[in-house]
C-alpha cells in the first residue's frame, strides 16, 4: 500500500520517540530527528508507512550507540502480558471446550487480536486488560475465522509472522489450537530490534518452545519486505501451507503479496482503516 502525507510526521514522530528513549541529550535529539528528515525527504512515498517509519528511525539512530531502546519497555510488557495470561488461561480453556472447531479457532485469534494493542509505533498509551475483555465482547469487524480453519484444515503447516513483544504472548493460545490440529508450527520474529517488534529473545521469553519453531526473518524493519528478507525465511513463507501475520506494519508490507495471507490486526490509523472501510479501534482478521 501508499503512504499518505500524515505518514511523514508519523515516522518523524516514532523517530523523535526512540530518540528520547534511547536517553540522548537535546543536541544528539535535534541532529537525529534531522537525519530523519534528510532520509524521508530522499525516499519514495509510493512505499508503505512501514517502510518510511522503518528508515527514519534507522537514519535518526545512526547518531546514538543503542541497538534496542525499547528493551525495558518490552521486557515490562512482557511480564504485564505473561501475568495476564496465566490469569485467564482457565477460563480461556474451559470455554473453548465446548465450542466447535471454528469457533475455537475464532475465538484464539481473537484473544491474538487483542494483544495487537501492545504498540510504541502508534504513541498511545494503551490497557491491555481492557482492550481483551473489547475484544472478546465485541469480536472481529471483519472475521474470516471460517476461511482461516478451512486452510489449516488443508495444510500441513503454518507461519506465524509476528508482530510485537508481549502481544506474542496471546498469539500463544493460537498457535496452541494450531498445533491440536496436528500441525507444524512456525513463528517468525525480527533478527534486529526496533520498536517493540519481536526479536528471537522476546519470543522466548514470551513461552514459544519447542514444538513452535522460531524463525528470523533476517530483517530489522517494520513490517516485512520479503525482497529484504533472509532466503531462509522467503523459502519457509512460500512452502507454509498457511501464512497468517499480525499487525499493521505486515498488513502494509505484505497485503499485496502474490499469495492468501490472513491478517490479524486492530485499526489503529485512519489511513490503514480508511483502506479497509473500517474504523479505528476495531480488530479484524482478514
Amino acid at each position: 500500500m501508499r503512504s499518505a502525507p500524515e505518514c511523514i510526521a508519523c515516522s518523524i514522530n516514532q523517530a523523535m520517540r526512540t530518540a528520547r528513549l534511547a536517553g540522548v541529550d537535546f543536541d544528539t535529539q535535534m541532529e537525529a530527528l534531522r537525519r530523519a528528515v534528510r532520509a524521508l525527504a530522499e525516499e519514495d512515498f509510493s512505499k508503505p508507512p512501514a517502510v518510511l517509519a522503518t528508515r527514519a528511525i534507522l537514519a535518526s539512530g545512526e547518531v546514538y550507540d543503542q541497538d534496542d531502546p525499547y528493551r525495558h519497555e518490552k521486557t515490562r510488557t512482557t511480564e504485564e502480558a505473561l501475568r495476564l495470561y496465566e490469569e485467564i488461561k482457565p477460563r480461556v480453556e474451559a470455554e473453548m471446550a465446548g465450542m466447535d472447531p471454528v469457533s475455537r479457532i475464532g475465538y484464539a485469534a481473537k484473544l491474538a487480536a487483542a494483544g495487537n494493542i501492545i504498540d510504541f509505533g502508534i504513541g498511545k498509551p494503551f490497557d491491555i486488560e481492557a482492550t481483551l475483555e473489547e475484544t472478546l465482547r465485541d469480536g472481529f469487524a471483519v472475521d474470516h475465522s471460517r476461511e482461516l480453519h478451512e486452510a489449516l484444515e488443508a495444510s500441513d503447516s503454518f507461519l506465524l509472522v509476528s508482530d510485537n513483544a508481549g502481544e506474542i504472548v496471546f498469539d500463544r493460545f493460537l498457535l496452541d489450537e494450531v498445533l491440536r490440529m496436528g500441525k507444524r508450527v512456525v513463528v517468525s520474529v525480527r533478527s534486529r530490534g526496533i520498536l517493540n517488534d519481536a526479536v528471537r529473545e522476546d519470543a522466548v521469553t514470551a513461552g514459544i518452545t519447542d514444538p513452535v519453531e522460531i524463525l528470523e526473518t533476517g530483517t530489522g524493519s517494520l513490517g516485512l519486505m520479503l525482497d529484504e528478507a533472509s532466503q531462509e525465511f522467503r523459502d519457509e513463507f512460500e512452502r507454509a501451507g498457511v501464512v497468517l501475520a499480525k499487525g499493521q506494519a505486515n498488513y502494509e508490507t505484505l497485503n499485496d503479496v502474490e499469495r492468501r495471507i490472513f491478517f490479524i490486526l486492530r485499526i489503529k490509523c485512519h489511513v490503514i482503516g480508511d483502506g479497509m472501510g473500517l474504523p479505528n479501534g476495531v480488530s479484524a482478521l482478514l
